[in-house]
């Protein structure tokens, strides 16, 4: 009778713990979605702050795209997939203008180049002075940084969130097989003392940022859900030790957030 009643409860726990696993997945793929509307809004912000002030999208390079002016002395800029951008003049170039007997870039309007290349030169930013050109260049950046570092910011959340989202199979990884966490880390970690010691090395190194806040925690939950429900938890001692030789500002707990904290 008790057996069975240890056993019913068991696999109670073990379903709602299940079930909770799942519910953290599922909140995991909602969270990167979520960033990822996140930062395609503030993109779109920063492209209209562009728009405002002249500049439209052109050109698309590998890891950027290129927004030029229509009064070529006032540059372009050039916003990076990564959150940085920049500000640069236009470069010389010769361009098949439109004109009353051709349009832009025909047969025609090359012929006139040709004939007349003058009308076809474009000089850029080249014969715009220095102080001129960055008194302009000031103005746009007051008026698109806000929105910029909005930007830079929404892309590092996602960032930290897709790292969250494949942390605990990482974990998991290093906690069963001893795979190090580090992409190329070298061989197994064969203790399972040496496996703590890496997990607290991998939660201590997080910047002390809300990004590294949010990798800390996770760590955390793993540690609380995994590690101290095996054979070979974390000892009172050890976590001790771990927190007397931290670099991080907060100590290591595996003691359950409170919720809004």
């Amino acid at each position: 009778m008790i057996g069975a009643l240890l056993s019913t409860m068991l696999a109670f726990a073990q379903g709602e713990e299940a079930v909770e696993e799942q519910a953290e997945r599922d909140a995991a793929i909602e969270v990167v979605v979520y960033g990822e509307m996140l930062v395609e809004q503030a993109r779109q912000q920063l492209e209209k702050d562009l728009a405002e002030a002249g500049y439209k999208k052109g050109k698309v390079k590998d890891d950027r795209v290129i927004y030029r002016h229509d009064s070529v002395w006032k540059g372009e800029v050039h916003v990076y997939d990564d959150g940085w951008y920049r500000t640069k003049r236009q470069k010389v170039k010769f361009e098949a203008i439109e004109v009353p007997w051709a349009e832009k870039g025909s047969p025609l309007a090359v012929a006139g180049c040709v004939i007349y290349s003058p009308m076809c030169f474009r000089p850029g930013g080249a014969l715009i002075g220095q102080r001129k050109f960055r008194s302009h260049e000031t103005r746009v950046v007051q008026h698109i940084n806000h929105d910029a570092e909005e930007w830079a910011e929404r892309i590092s959340d996602l960032a930290v969130d897709r790292k969250v989202e494949h942390l605990p199979a990482r974990l998991e990884d290093l906690w069963a097989n001893g795979t190090p966490l580090e992409i190329g880390g070298g061989e197994p970690i064969e203790t399972m003392g040496a496996r703590r010691q890496a997990i607290f090395e991998f939660w201590d190194s997080r910047t002390d940022t809300p990004w590294g806040e949010v990798v800390r925690r996770a760590v955390e939950a793993f540690c609380r859900g995994v590690v101290q429900h095996s054979e070979d938890p974390f000892t009172d001692a050890e976590i001790a030790a771990f927190n007397d030789r931290r670099h991080a500002i907060r100590p290591f707990s595996l003691e359950k957030p409170i919720a809004g904290n």
